[in-house]
C-alpha cells in the first residue's frame, strides 16, 4: 500500500502559471493566456494577483481566472448589451462584435473566482484536495504555505496520482 502524499509533492509551482492582475482587462487576460498557450503551455487558467495587497513583500494571489470565467463574462456582457433573458440567448452572439467590446473595459477582478474557501495548504494530504475539488466543483486549487501562495494543484495532477496507485 502506498504512503499518503502531501499536496506539495503534486503541485505545480506558481512560476509555471501565467499571471494577470485584478485591474487588468479581460482583453489583456485573453492575450496573456493566448501567448502562454502559443509558447507550448497547456494551462487554461490564469493566476490573478493584486498590486495593492501584499503577503510580506510579495503581491497577494486574489483569485483564479479560468476560460469558463471569461466565457461567462462574455455571455453576461451580451445580456447587458441587448437586455436579453438568459434562457432565450443563443451562443451565436459570439459572432457579433458589440458585446465583445466590453472585454476592453471589464476588469479581471469582476470575473474571477475569488479565493474564499477553495484552497489547500501545501502540507495537506492529497485526499483533502480531491474532497475540496468535488465539493466546490472546481478543477484547480491554489496551494498555500500559511498565507503565501506557493503552487497550484489541478484535477489532472490528482488523476495521475490515483492512476499511479492502480
Amino acid at each position: 500500500m502506498s504512503e499518503t502524499r502531501k499536496v506539495r509533492e503534486l503541485m505545480v509551482p506558481l512560476s509555471e502559471y501565467p499571471v494577470v492582475y485584478e485591474t487588468d482587462t479581460l482583453k489583456d487576460a485573453i492575450k496573456v493566456l493566448r501567448n502562454y498557450r502559443a509558447a507550448g503551455h497547456e494551462h487554461r487558467s490564469l493566476l490573478v494577483f493584486s498590486k495593492t495587497r501584499k503577503v510580506g513583500d510579495e503581491e497577494q494571489l486574489v483569485g483564479i481566472l479560468t476560460t469558463r470565467d471569461i466565457l461567462n463574462a462574455i455571455k453576461k456582457n451580451r445580456m447587458l448589451y441587448d437586455n436579453t433573458e438568459l434562457f432565450t440567448m443563443s451562443w451565436a452572439f459570439f459572432y457579433r462584435k458589440e458585446p465583445l467590446n466590453e472585454l476592453t473595459v471589464t476588469r479581471v477582478g469582476q470575473a474571477i473566482r475569488p479565493l474564499v474557501d477553495a484552497y489547500v495548504q501545501a502540507d495537506d494530504i492529497v485526499t483533502r484536495a480531491i474532497e475540496l475539488m468535488l465539493t466546490k466543483n472546481v478543477n484547480i486549487l491554489p496551494v498555500f504555505e500559511g498565507k503565501k501562495a506557493v503552487g497550484i494543484i489541478r484535477a489532472i495532477d490528482l488523476l495521475d496520482y490515483i492512476a499511479g496507485m492502480l
